[in-house]
């Protein structure tokens, strides 16, 4: 008798080690997309059982967290949500895995993905066909403005005797520049535009990057590795100054301007515009943290040249799924990538608040009804465009950080900064084999 229940209860502990789910981990920046994700989790957890556990960190220590962890080999990680820059490194360093296979067995359309983005989020090297990551947070970099202050008819009649045309959400970047300089009265604590110049993470490069392209210039030629030419052209310098020339109109310290001073200037209404991620946007709009949440609206960022396409780029933001090789939990991992991307969940991801790219649900009739910010968002998909992704990319991010942001403050003109950044460019990649 005892020897019978001795071996059921045998059965029943072996039975609870074979069945019993694994806990997953998500690596993620702590911020309110990565709460989003792991609330939304929850019902995967409900229908599979399998747990999920957030590591989420702080911008500034993100890079080197996910460094530590994968220099080690731990199977800390599961799932890191991870910029689009990171993948050569990634890849390269055989830190995350292939999704070729899962994506053919889970029966996951790449149809459904933007191609931009899949090649932007997920392809390495670009155009082999080799998926390592797909779009999980599409982020973009929209416009907000003061919605009452550009439809007060003494603004827009004082606007109009001062340029000669009505005053509007800015067509093109030269409106863009006069609004800010309309509203830019420091007596009143008002200014005309708050964006990103610090040298903090990649705020100030992101920034400069939307007009670099547009002016028609590039960081480098991404096929061949060159820079000279590029990041110093006549376009590019043309951008800089340009680009340069909206801090007369920012409030003070704008040089250090990064995510948190932007949101605080629009939330305080002392800035009549504002260029930030679109996965911001909910503070925009909520009356415990904003003073302007019913002042707001948001649109794509203005192009160069209205109706051309080739001066409309907007800078790609956000972060794709990856897979990390040394996960011990991969068959776990690989159900709730086949929970995620359907089109129910990722319609879910989107009310939460994640910004999907998924398309069956961005291109539903109640996609833009969903949150105020969100036609900006589908406005801008087409348009994202990115930068570098070799295993490098650090290294350059951080003398292009450096020297744009002595442009800001002063310290270097545009070209000098532009031919430093060319310079130290061309030895980074002269010493990692790109170039001879």
């Amino acid at each position: 008798m005892w020897r019978k229940v001795a071996f059921m209860l045998m059965l029943i502990v072996v039975s609870v080690v074979i069945f019993a789910a694994k806990e997953i981990t998500i690596c993620w920046a702590s911020w309110p997309p990565a709460d989003a994700l792991l609330a939304l989790s929850e019902e995967f957890t409900e229908k599979t059982g399998i747990k999920v556990k957030g590591l989420f960190v702080p911008w500034g220590q993100f890079l080197d967290k996910v460094s530590v962890e994968f220099a080690a080999k731990s199977p800390t990680i599961d799932i890191l949500i991870a910029d689009s820059q990171w993948l050569g490194w990634l890849v390269e360093g055989g830190h995350i895995i292939k999704l070729n296979d899962w994506i053919k067995e889970l029966g996951i359309n790449l149809d459904d993905f933007y191609p931009n983005l899949l090649r932007y989020y997920g392809e390495y090297p670009p155009g082999s066909g080799n998926y390592y990551g797909l779009p999980c947070e599409t982020d973009a970099e929209i416009l907000i403005y003061r919605k009452d202050l550009f439809e007060d008819p003494k603004e827009k009649e004082a606007f109009k005797k001062k340029y000669g045309y009505e005053l509007r959400p800015p067509r093109n970047l030269f409106e863009m520049r006069d609004i800010a300089e309309f509203f830019t009265r420091p007596e009143q604590n008002l200014y005309g535009i708050a964006t990103k110049w610090s040298k903090d993470y990649d705020v100030v490069t992101w920034d400069f990057g939307w007009a670099l392209w547009n002016f028609g210039g590039d960081f480098w030629n991404p096929e061949t590795y060159e820079v000279r030419g590029y990041a110093n052209s006549a376009q590019a310098v043309a951008a800089l100054e340009f680009y340069k020339s909206f801090v007369k109109f920012a409030p003070p310290g704008a040089a250090n301007f990064s995510f948190d001073e932007v949101n605080t200037a629009m939330q305080t209404g002392i800035v009549a515009m504002a260029i930030q991620w679109a996965a911001f946007a909910p503070g925009f709009v909520d009356p415990e943290v904003s003073k302007t949440y019913d002042k707001v609206a948001f649109m794509a960022l203005p192009p160069l040249i209205e109706g051309d396409p080739n001066t409309a780029y907007v800078p790609l933001g956000g972060q794709g799924m990856t897979v990390s090789a040394y996960s011990d939990a991969k068959e776990e991992v690989k159900e709730f990538i086949k929970w995620f991307y359907t089109p129910e969940v990722q319609k879910k991801w989107a009310l939460y608040g994640g910004l999907t790219s998924f398309r069956p649900v961005v291109e539903s009739p109640e996609f833009e009804e969903m949150y105020p910010w969100n036609k900006a968002l589908k406005d801008s998909i087409p348009r994202l465009r990115d930068f570098w992704n070799i295993p490098e990319y650090a290294k350059l991010l951080t003398v292009t950080q450096e020297n744009l942001n002595a442009v800001i403050a002063g310290t270097l003109t545009p070209r000098e900064a532009l031919n430093k950044i060319v310079e130290e460019h061309e030895k980074i990649l002269r010493e990692a084999g790109y170039i001879k």
